[in-house]
């Protein structure tokens, strides 16, 4: 089956583009505070998650990829701070970023499943390594000072604490 078949339904809409972004904004604002309130670890990645597959469909499915999801980052950036101001900055980055890479992307010309493959481990790994890119990048800290502060916000997530830096481990590893 090609990927025309998969998308038959979400094509055959008329306003296939406007639900989609309506419901990658609703994830955004809705569930990403909901997941945020809870003080839930890792709710980037899984936020993440479903960007990508929003922003793959909508990729997929329109004749001006680039333009419909600039278009639709924007929409969901707008909605994201009207629903919450108080989101912190790096939030917005990572919305941002997924938007563009995918823009970027599914505006090249079609190789298939590669498309699909490169956009969600390019996003994953933006949101994986977010921390540690804030830190270095906008902190001022070093490379090394930024892998110590990443393994003690993990070993905090999950109510350890360790003496040893996180930096030593991956040189050691």
């Amino acid at each position: 089956m090609d990927s025309k078949t998969y998308f038959w339904v979400v094509k055959n809409t008329p306003y296939q583009y406007l639900s989609l972004t309506a419901l990658w904004a609703f994830v955004e604002a809705g569930l990403g505070g909901f997941l945020h309130a809870l003080h839930l670890p890792f709710t980037g990645i899984v936020l993440g998650g479903f960007a990508v597959i929003i922003i793959s469909i909508i990729g997929q499915t329109n004749d001006k990829p680039f333009r419909k999801i600039m278009e639709a980052t924007l929409i969901v950036l707008a909605i994201k701070i009207m629903a919450n101001p108080a989101t912190s900055p790096f939030a917005y980055i990572a919305v941002a970023f997924q938007g563009l890479l995918g823009a970027i992307i599914y505006s090249l010309p079609k190789i298939g499943f590669a498309h699909h493959l490169l956009f969600a481990v390019g996003s994953m790994l933006e949101s994986a390594g977010q921390k540690l890119l804030i830190m270095t990048l906008f902190l001022g800290k070093t490379f090394w000072e930024g892998l110590d502060g990443l393994g003690k916000s993990i070993t905090k997530i999950f109510g350890t604490t360790s003496d040893m830096p996180f930096s030593n481990v991956i040189i050691i590893g």
